[in-house]
């Protein structure tokens, strides 16, 4: 068994004691694995975040752009950015707010339904984000450099398994 980072020994300790007073109430193994998940994500998104904090950017703002910057034409609704990210439309729409705010994004008219309302990639947010793939792309390349192929795929693997059976 791999030995814990510092950063996680008191999750570890904590769940250890919670099982030494209440014996048999959980496994330790699915607990252990739902914090370390948890414990993960956070140091993820706070080294990428670090990585685009030069750029007056974060982890959400960036991945609402890349999902504009992937679509055929360029074009979202405000809700299909909260489903893309997966949090409220209130959310969703904080983030369009500070996309058009720098000038990456625009907001025009539908034109199928005036009643509601496209955000557009503006060129200069083209430019930034093209700029900006080579930076995410060579964060994550450190990031994962000390996993082997096979152990990439089978993390992968596990992971979609876990999103599958969570009803994602």
């Amino acid at each position: 068994m791999l030995r814990m980072n510092s950063s996680f020994q008191q999750v570890e300790q904590a769940i250890d004691a919670v099982g030494q007073r209440m014996p048999g109430t959980s496994s330790r193994q699915e607990v252990l694995l739902n914090r370390l998940i948890c414990h993960v994500t956070t140091r993820m998104t706070c080294h990428l975040n670090e990585t685009l904090r030069p750029y007056g950017l974060n982890d959400t703002l960036w991945i609402a752009l890349i999902t504009l910057y992937t679509r055929p034409d360029q074009t979202i609704n405000p809700s299909e950015i909260s489903d893309a990210l997966d949090f409220s439309r209130t959310n969703a729409t904080r983030v369009a707010d500070e996309l058009v705010k720098h000038g990456w994004v625009e907001r025009a008219l539908c034109a199928e339904d005036r009643r509601k309302v496209r955000l557009k990639l503006t060129a200069k947010g083209e430019t930034f984000v093209e700029s900006l793939i080579p930076v995410a792309r060579s964060h994550m390349q450190t990031q994962w450099q000390d996993f082997s192929p096979d152990e990439k795929n089978q993390l992968e693997a596990l992971m979609r398994k876990l999103l599958t059976s969570l009803g994602g």
